[in-house]
């Protein structure tokens, strides 16, 4: 087979703008969305992968130094010059001490992982070579139309040619009809076994079965999740990679296009350090990414090697890659936006998925015994692949960093010498310079307060994975909730989280009187503050955990698509108007006074695109202005106007968007009321894409 021709060298990317100017000006032009939106982090690494600046790659390097530096100097001075001189106390402090090193090995490894983070990617594709056969994989379940229109829509309308294939484990007519609509293969299976993994095994088998027939072998198979929208580039920027035999696995970052999701941190999602720091990171020789499901690439002959989907744990992706590193094949990582997804919407959504992910982990940890060293992997990949199995038990941790302080404050032992004032100065000192440290080391992918509260919010799910490597119970695969709810809801915190929250303050606030006089209390000042600092920080990651999971805007909603805030000049039945909002399920116009249609089925002319035929929802007047706002939706089975409103949203024309970039997809437009200094650096060291 010849080597896949490339249509010339990467896109190259904007030139960063200076780090005191909006990147709406150091585009050129307004960005025409609506007012306080912005554009969304992920918009910012369209472009292709490249080497990391040298700025950005030493001020990460300093910041993990002065982190190690900061941490080594504090316990320095906790051991040279405030440790108790015998018995009990200074047991009980260097518990203490103990405790507080626990991050320096993980920090130093961290410094050696993530030294260099450069990403390269081959020539981007124009077409196949002779014989080459790729097919797009798009799995569901039971989504609603308009989380699976735009994916199958965007799939159909990808280069170079290629096929699509709709895996429905749902059988629904519907879903067959839209298929037939777009052009893309429809198939379901008779037996509903083994859930994304058996219905991805069927398709293979089924692959299988019509080239012993005769027909065409599938070499590529490409995996979308169903609601994980592909971007132009999705196949142009991944099939060079192939061009080298041993690559059986091309996986891309998952991004997600619904701003203010629950895991959202204003820069690129709290998913961001994973795809953007750790993956990049592992783009090198012995340290492969492993495959995430979705975004991906793989080679149909290494999944035929290794058996298939592997259907032994619920995280068929990460333990399918360990049956690929063991058979000897590559894996590799392609650090750029090629689809935009859904990321869980409210706190249940976010449990039940990361719920999931724990568990599949705690079964790969078993069956694969991860702590025993391997001799099919490296250092590097035995490192990954254990600490981020493990990683899941971080709840346990967690609760055990809450307990340990409360325990040594109430026995009243004596675990520093020094004064009250001395120790919360050195204390802070130290934590501020060391979360300076690791912001920069992470390439500013790292958003405190809610990494925090999502920490704290993960604490059933820690004790969940240690509760199943106990009992080794059966678990069966959870399909994260995608459509709309039948009401609004806002959610309550769970009691895992509430009662650590009365009783950490309850500790705190008893400690408090007891420094003061006012109860028994055996410390001494100095003491008091050296746990109490500790129990503190708890309480406010507990405190933001709560009050995040209660937030109105991560309540349910009865909405089946996410609404974009772009504003463009639109016509709706011939009337000029501006949209306000738009979805793939419908839309929102404003028009002057008087103007609004008066039949219920309208047309409205998008800019770049046909006219797309929506029903008329409600006609509301905005205030004092007296201009008309008309809500419309997609008529139910109208696949046409479905594509339309995805294709725009998606794969925007380029150059109808005032301000917006070409190339930059109108779902980009977010709301946000302020650029973050992580996203400003972000947007500093990956201007938009210009190609």
């Amino acid at each position: 087979m010849s080597p896949i021709r490339s249509s010339g060298p990467p896109g190259a990317r904007a030139a960063a703008p200076p780090r005191d100017v909006h990147p709406h000006r150091a585009l050129g032009t307004a960005v025409s969305v609506e007012p306080g939106s912005d554009l969304a982090g992920w918009a910012y690494l369209l472009g292709a992968p490249r080497p990391e600046s040298a700025r950005r790659r030493w001020l990460a390097r300093i910041g993990g130094l002065v982190a190690i530096g900061a941490l080594v100097a504090y316990l320095w001075w906790r051991i040279g010059f405030t440790m108790p001189p015998g018995g009990w106390d200074r047991t009980a402090a260097w518990v203490l001490v103990s405790f507080e090193a626990l991050p320096l090995l993980g920090l130093m490894i961290r410094i050696v992982t993530l030294w260099n983070i450069d990403c390269r990617a081959p020539k981007p594709v124009s077409e196949l070579p002779a014989g080459m056969r790729v097919a797009v994989l798009i799995p569901t379940y039971n989504e609603p139309a308009e989380v699976i229109a735009p994916t199958i829509a965007a799939a159909c309308a990808l280069r170079p040619a290629h096929e699509t294939w709709v895996l429905d484990d749902g059988d629904r007519d519907w879903v067959e009809q839209m298929c037939r609509e777009y052009g893309a293969r429809y198939v379901r299976r008779p037996v509903h076994d083994h859930a994304k993994a058996g219905n991805l095994n069927h398709t293979l088998d089924l692959m299988a079965r019509e080239a012993a027939d005769g027909g065409d072998d599938v070499d590529i198979i490409a995996v979308l999740d169903c609601d994980h929208v592909p971007l132009p580039t999705f196949l142009t920027a991944t099939l060079g990679w192939f061009d080298d035999p041993g690559i059986a696995l091309v996986q891309g970052p998952q991004t997600f296009y619904n701003s203010g999701a629950f895991d959202d941190d204003g820069v690129t999602g709290e998913q961001g350090i994973f795809f953007h720091v750790l993956m990049a990171a592992r783009n090198h020789d012995n340290a492969g990414p492993f495959w995430c499901g979705s975004t991906s690439l793989l080679r149909l002959r290494a999944l035929r090697e290794v058996g298939g989907i592997a259907t032994d744990t619920i995280v068929e992706d990460m333990h399918t890659t360990l049956g690929l590193i063991r058979a000897g094949w590559k894996t590799v990582y392609h650090s750029q936006t090629l689809a935009v997804g859904l990321a869980p919407q409210t706190p249940e959504q976010y449990l039940l998925q990361r719920t999931r992910w724990g568990l599949g982990s705690m079964q790969v940890l078993a069956k694969e015994r991860l702590w025993a060293a391997k001799r099919w992997m490296s250092w590097r990949n035995y490192f990954e692949y254990l600490s981020g199995t493990v990683w899941w038990l971080e709840g346990v941790i967690t609760v055990a960093m809450f307990l340990l302080p409360a325990v040594i404050l109430l026995s009243g032992a004596q675990t520093s010498t020094a004064g009250p004032g001395a120790f919360a100065a050195v204390f802070v000192a130290m934590f501020v310079v060391r979360m300076w440290g690791v912001r920069r080391l992470f390439r500013h992918h790292l958003h405190l307060p809610t990494s925090f509260a999502l920490r704290i919010f993960r604490i059933p799910v820690g004790f969940s994975c240690l509760w199943w490597l106990v009992t080794r119970r059966t678990l069966k695969f959870a399909v994260t909730p995608k459509a709309g709810a039948d009401e609004r809801v806002r959610a309550r915190p769970p009691r895992i989280v509430t009662v650590p929250i009365v009783a950490v303050f309850a500790v705190l606030i008893y400690a408090l009187a007891g420094a003061l006089g006012w109860v028994p209390w055996r410390a001494t000042a100095g003491a008091t503050v050296a746990s109490a600092v500790w129990l503190l920080l708890a309480g406010i990651g507990l405190v933001l955990g709560a009050l995040r999971v209660m937030a109105p805007a991560y309540a349910t909603s009865r909405r089946n698509s996410h609404r974009i805030a772009v504003r463009a000049r639109v016509q709706l039945d011939g009337v000029d108007g501006e949209l306000v909002d738009i979805s793939v399920g419908g839309a929102a116009v404003r028009l002057p006074e008087g103007s609004a249609p008066a039949g219920r089925v309208v047309e409205l002319h998008l800019p770049g695109a046909a006219p797309v035929r929506l029903t008329v929802v409600r006609s509301t007047t905005a205030g004092s202005s007296g201009d008309e706002i008309v809500s419309m939706r997609v008529t139910d089975g109208d696949w046409a106007a479905f594509r339309a409103m995805s294709m725009w949203l998606f794969h925007t024309p380029r150059g109808v968007l005032d301000g917006i970039p070409p190339g930059v997809p109108a779902v980009a437009a977010v709301r946000r009321r302020r650029i973050s200094r992580s996203l400003g650096v972000l947007i500093a060291d990956h201007a938009v894409n210009d190609g």
